[in-house]
């Protein structure tokens, strides 16, 4: 963004069971852009009530942009990963996320994402609670209510680096993941001077260890087993859920 350039007021709404608490507050606010989560109407178990034509359609009247992301906001990685990504790509603008549109599950991984790229997460109560088949489950919105966040770090990109190589690998090996840092220059080996080091592969090795396997192991992300000479890595489920909700990192 240049100098010239005003920063916009954007927002990031689930677009789930609710109509009036997305509606009224991004026209309250005078938003400029909002960015719909919306789950792939063509997955299983997924429907589209009519009403959700009809908070895009008040929110254009209002002169306010509008995108349509699709998330799986009954997914936790989905929801903190894809509204992660999305305060990363607004990052030099103002990006609000309101979390009570979506799932239960989506407010936890938007407040997580709020914490760790700044974003500013509010909440709307609704004025009464009803609901039903082609009916929000809430109607009308009180004043947004602009809840604290706490400001958590974000994972050393490298790490999802090496997630996402060992996840998209077959049989990554210890030599793999030095070749890997080799080749895309990861911090690991990039910032290690061997002018002078007589046997540079095992200072790529303890680094290696130190750095990238053994922190990503202690929180449960890889496992690692030796078979004959070699020792092979893979992902776990934990791993690839922080891949997943991550992998935005990549992008820089």
């Amino acid at each position: 963004m240049s100098d010239m350039d005003v920063p916009k007021r954007i927002h990031i709404a689930p677009l789930g069971y609710e109509k009036d608490r997305i509606v009224e507050p991004v026209i309250e606010a005078a938003a400029d852009e909002v960015l719909l989560l919306e789950p792939d109407p063509d997955a299983a178990g997924v429907d589209r009530p009519s009403y959700h034509e009809l908070v895009r359609e008040q929110i254009r009247e209002a002169g306010i942009g509008i995108e349509t992301v699709e998330c799986d906001i009954f997914n936790l990685y989905s929801s903190l990963g894809t509204i992660a990504e999305l305060s990363n790509r607004f990052r030099d603008h103002n990006v609000y996320v309101n979390l009570a549109s979506g799932s239960k599950v989506t407010a936890i991984g938007g407040m997580i994402a709020c914490m760790a790229t700044g974003a500013a997460p509010y909440y709307v109560r609704a004025e009464t609670y009803a609901g039903g088949e082609e009916r929000p489950v809430a109607s009308g919105a009180k004043p947004p209510e602009t809840l604290p966040k706490y400001h958590i770090e974000e994972p050393e990109a490298q790490h999802v680096a090496v997630l996402d190589y060992v996840a998209n690998g077959q049989s990554i090996t210890k030599q793999d993941l030095i070749e890997y840092g080799l080749d895309d220059r990861l911090p690991f080996i990039a910032r290690y001077d061997t002018e002078g080091v007589q046997n540079p592969m095992r200072g790529y090795y303890r680094r290696l260890n130190t750095r990238i396997v053994e922190p990503l192991r202690d929180r449960g992300f890889i496992d690692v087993e030796e078979h004959s000479k070699y020792q092979y890595v893979s992902v776990t489920e934990s791993g690839e859920n922080h891949r997943q909700a991550f992998r935005y990192l990549l992008q820089e």
